[in-house]
């Protein structure tokens, strides 16, 4: 048996990354960067009131206070996105409105409320103030060439945002992963079919058709692989066709009569290996290039797949992306209720359900029952995998467990 690591390390050797492509900048949510972006200008672009209130000269109100105020006239309205007219003057005061240039003289804005008294034509002042107070600097944010987002950051809303401030209108990303999805087997029927003996709905399908869309990639569901070799190689044979960055079948991999997957794709590919992976679920997996394309062989039972696809699939889609977020996080948590199960000599990996707790400042960590290969419905309710060494029978209440989460808390 080969680790879980260095499997994964050697299905990683072969992954090579996307191209880029350009997409507007509005259909550059949820995609990677390709390159690092960087601002052609300061942002902001010039010296900027943080408030409204009133530009004024710091050293005209060193001895304003109540008992002395200091009042000013007010020379002119400074608005977002025009200019005052001219500079201030000692001796007077402008009033500004929150983005709007700081007029060339001003060192300091005073906010309205701050004030002991305004109007039109002039403002009075009861207390000093700070030079700077209240100026948002040119090029505070950035300045120019400076990088503002990296190679590999995941777009989400504030980062377009980021990119709409720097002018980048079209974006360079990281091209998404089109992956074919392939269920096999004689015993699946379509979701809508009425169960007769024998017969399991193709419920592989639209678990990883989800999974790869959540993910970010393009599935490309396709057809059952029936038990047949000819059948198989003429599935895979078509598919290649539609010009896919990924596929992935499940079932037909393990040792069994009918299980030709492996063997069909030893025949149609190139470096497939058929391994026996020290973990549970999942031990069984394929994996090489098929047509010069990634190919993954992951395990029929609903449990073990998805647990194959978030443990290799996931970090091979990743490095396709430039993505920096393959692998799932680790995590330590408590755990609140203990739990027996059989020693299988390899690492389990066990569905649990893990949330943060207020008073203990830290993730609990719920085992989950049903814990079954072919189990999904612990699955659908589990937000981690707990890794439990291949030496360990048990988890105790209040022992410390490492939790790879599937959703961060």
């Amino acid at each position: 048996m080969i680790s879980l690591e260095e499997a994964r390390a050697q299905i990683l050797a072969r992954i090579v990354p996307l191209g880029p492509v350009t997409v507007p900048l509005e259909e550059a949510l949820d995609r990677t960067l390709a390159s690092g972006i960087r601002s052609r200008d300061a942002i902001p672009p010039f010296d900027n009131t943080a408030m409204d209130g009133f530009a004024v000269r710091s050293a005209d109100l060193a001895g304003a206070s109540k008992a002395h105020p200091t009042p000013l006239p007010v020379v002119e309205l400074i608005e977002a996105g025009r200019p005052a007219s001219r500079a201030l003057a000692a001796g007077e005061a402008m009033r500004i409105l929150t983005g709007a240039p700081i007029p060339d003289g001003a060192d300091a804005i005073v906010p309205f409320e701050r004030c002991l008294s305004y109007d039109d034509g002039s403002v009075t002042f009861g207390a000093p103030v700070a030079p700077g107070t209240h100026i948002r600097r040119a090029g505070e944010d950035f300045a120019v060439g400076d990088e503002v987002l990296s190679a590999g950051t995941r777009l989400g809303p504030a980062a377009l945002g980021v990119l709409a401030t720097v002018g980048c209108a079209h974006v360079p990303v990281r091209g998404r992963p089109r992956v074919a999805v392939h269920s096999s087997g004689d015993e699946l029927v379509p979701v809508e079919s009425t169960l007769t003996p024998g017969k399991i709905r193709n419920s592989n399908l639209y678990s990883l058709v989800a999974r790869l869309r959540r993910w970010g990639a393009v599935p490309i569901p396709r057809p059952v692989l029936r038990d047949d070799c000819e059948a198989i190689r003429r599935g895979l044979r078509a598919t290649l066709e539609f010009g896919p960055d990924a596929i992935i079948t499940t079932g037909g991999i393990s040792a069994g009569d009918l299980d030709y997957i492996r063997e069909v794709a030893r025949e149609l590919g190139d470096e497939v290996q058929v391994r026996q992976v020290d973990m549970k679920p999942g031990k069984p997996l394929v994996d090489g290039m098929i047509g010069g394309v990634p190919f993954f062989g992951l395990p029929g039972n609903p449990a073990a797949c998805l647990v194959s696809f978030e443990i290799f699939v996931r970090p091979a889609l990743a490095k396709m992306e430039g993505r920096l977020d393959g692998l799932l996080p680790h995590r330590r948590a408590r755990v609140l209720a203990g739990r027996v199960f059989p020693r299988v000599g390899r690492l389990q990996l066990l569905r649990g359900r893990v949330e943060y707790d207020e008073s203990r400042q830290e993730l609990v960590l719920s085992p989950l029952g049903g814990q079954g290969s072919h189990l999904l419905s612990s699955f659908a309710n589990a937000n981690c995998l707990v890794r439990v060494g291949a030496e360990v029978d048990r988890l105790n209440e209040g022992d410390l467990a490492d939790v790879l989460l599937l959703d961060t808390p």
